[in-house]
């Protein structure tokens, strides 16, 4: 996992800049018998291999099957495939097409359509951000070396013994494969199709086929505008009872608020302005994921941060829960830990987050004990006080100044220096390494297993600051282990981070959603990286 810029996550910004959605108040009766999705911003891409955003992945699922899924119950499940197994020593993974899949001009998909896709996550010609997944998250054979080009695609772990069975070499066991392969950047693409379309592939509906529920059949790159209609292709066409989507791109908050109250929209993704004009609705509606806001903390060279006691007094002087409840309102809660609630369940079927205060000795607000770790850490610095740059997002804004006011209150002697950046700027120093001294950090998992977030804090990594010892050590050991002995060694290692305040968890982001009454079945992965449009219904009339 990677900070955003160079992975599928959300940009966790108040605020998005595009066009408006021209003459959304002009219905039509197709309309009314389609589902209209209203998102905040355009995909970035329609290219599955290429995806690195939220939008997108929702917008790229709604025509690209994988082989698991998550189901309207969040529950993991075949797809594309009928079933998989495991070798006893976790490193092959197969994979047993579910029989006649087809694509949308009707030609089989096939077990090299999987060797396909996989292929042009690998290869550095491709430029996919999503690389880091096969490199990184799931080790498959060889990746990284043909990802630097020091090796052919041809010598990729993945292989295609016929055409309904898909072979995956991995370099380590990876026990959370299933759930990482449900994500969309994984769903098969036509090699034979993909050589035809060549630089253009995946640019228009005439350059992608549908192996998903939907077919794309009005698209243009940042268009206001996306249509699709049902797949009569789909292998379970009994799933799909809209038979077609309306997704419709509005930047403006109150013009997308304006479409929903006059009828033209019927899901209204809720963010930033929208939260507050929204709030009350009844159609109101929250879905938990694993979004999360933190702080990253420069460990490598602020003399300063790197001060357990430090480090320790800023992370007992944020009042959260005061925070959530009283300026961001509905859709955050307080998280004083690595791993939220509802995000994992262990081998015994337990949250793994279920115990919000588990590390309250570490995290929780107590602004007495803050200033006695603050006058520690001074004293051992040989200072009265200590400046600090806090660099955020210009979106994130209404997160950062409360929480720096805090800080400011509660440790005598700190200045803090705002610092808020453009989105690109932001990103670039994130990605810089140690352009910081404190950052404003939004996450979300590529996948459902407490490594998507634990990883981040590796100190082998690009972006990385931290180099807890003992912490690699037990994230080390998670490969090879499984069922309640890797839980544990889970747990030790998200304790380490917390006991050396790593870094500093603030809160947790819900997807937020007004919803027109009889619509129904919308529901988000686990992640809340991807929708999940299998189960959407609407009543007409």
């Amino acid at each position: 996992m990677k900070r955003f810029g160079k992975r599928i996550a959300a940009v966790l910004l108040a605020a998005f800049v595009m066009t408006l959605l021209p003459g959304c108040g002009a219905g039509s009766a197709a309309r009314a018998e389609e589902l209209n999705i209203h998102l905040g911003t355009a995909p970035s891409t329609i290219d599955a291999q290429l995806v690195s955003d939220t939008v997108s992945a929702s917008v790229v699922r709604f025509f690209c099957s994988s082989l698991y899924e998550y189901d309207t119950e969040r529950n993991l499940v075949p797809v594309l495939a009928e079933s998989s197994e495991v070798s006893d020593d976790g490193l092959t993974v197969t994979y047993h097409l579910r029989d006649g899949i087809e694509w949308s001009n009707g030609s089989p998909v096939t077990a090299d359509d999987f060797v396909c896709s996989f292929q042009r996550i690998a290869d550095p010609a491709t430029k996919s951000s999503a690389v880091y997944l096969i490199t990184d998250c799931c080790l498959i054979e060889n990746a990284d070396e043909i990802s630097q080009g020091k090796l052919p695609l041809s010598e990729l772990g993945v292989s295609a013994p016929d055409n309904s069975t898909f072979v995956i070499t991995l370099e380590k066991p990876c026990p959370y494969i299933n759930s990482l392969l449900s994500l969309c950047t994984f769903s098969p693409c036509s090699r034979e199709f993909v050589n035809s379309c060549g630089s253009s592939y995946a640019t228009s509906p005439e350059t992608v086929l549908s192996c998903g529920p939907y077919v794309l059949d009005r698209y243009e790159p940042l268009a206001s505008q996306i249509h699709l209609r049902a797949n009569g292709k789909y292998h379970s066409k009994a799933d799909i009872s809209v038979s077609g989507i309306n997704v419709q791109v509005i930047g403006d908050s109150q013009q997308a608020l304006m479409c929903y109250e006059t009828g033209m929209v019927d899901i209204l993704q809720v963010s930033g302005e929208l939260a507050d004009l929204a709030e009350g609705d009844p159609h109101l509606v929250d879905f938990p994921t694993a979004q999360i806001y933190r702080l990253d903390i420069n460990h490598t060279s602020n003399r300063a941060l790197k001060d357990l006691n430090i480090r320790r007094a800023i992370a007992k002087s944020i009042d959260r829960e005061s925070i959530a409840e009283n300026v961001l309102r509905s859709g955050y809660t307080a998280l004083e830990r690595v791993v939220p609630p509802n995000f994992y369940t262990e081998a015994d079927g337990s949250d793994f987050g279920a115990d919000a205060k588990l590390y309250a000795d570490q995290m929780s607000y107590e602004p007495a004990i803050a200033a006695e770790y603050w006058e520690e850490g001074l004293k051992t610095l040989g200072e009265s006080s200590i400046s600090l740059e806090f660099v955020y997002a210009a979106g994130m804004s209404k997160i950062a100044e409360p929480v720096a006011r805090q800080l400011e209150t509660n440790l005598r002697g700190l200045e803090l220096k705002l610092t808020p950046l453009p989105l690109k700027e932001w990103l670039r120093r994130i990605n810089s390494g140690d352009q910081y001294d404190i950052i404003l950090a939004g996450w979300v998992p590529d996948y459902t297993d407490p490594t998507a977030l634990l990883t981040s804090c590796l100190g082998n990594g690009e972006n990385n600051l931290y180099h807890g010892e003992k912490f690699t050590e037990l994230y080390d050991m998670t490969w090879s282990l499984s069922g309640a002995e890797r839980d544990e060694v889970l747990h030790l290692a998200e304790y380490e981070l917390m006991d050396d305040a790593a870094m500093i968890p603030l809160f947790g982001g819900e997807a937020r959603y007004v919803i027109r009454g009889g619509v129904s079945g919308l529901q988000v992965t686990p992640t809340g990286v991807e929708l999940i449009i299998t189960g959407l219904k609407k009543e007409v009339g």
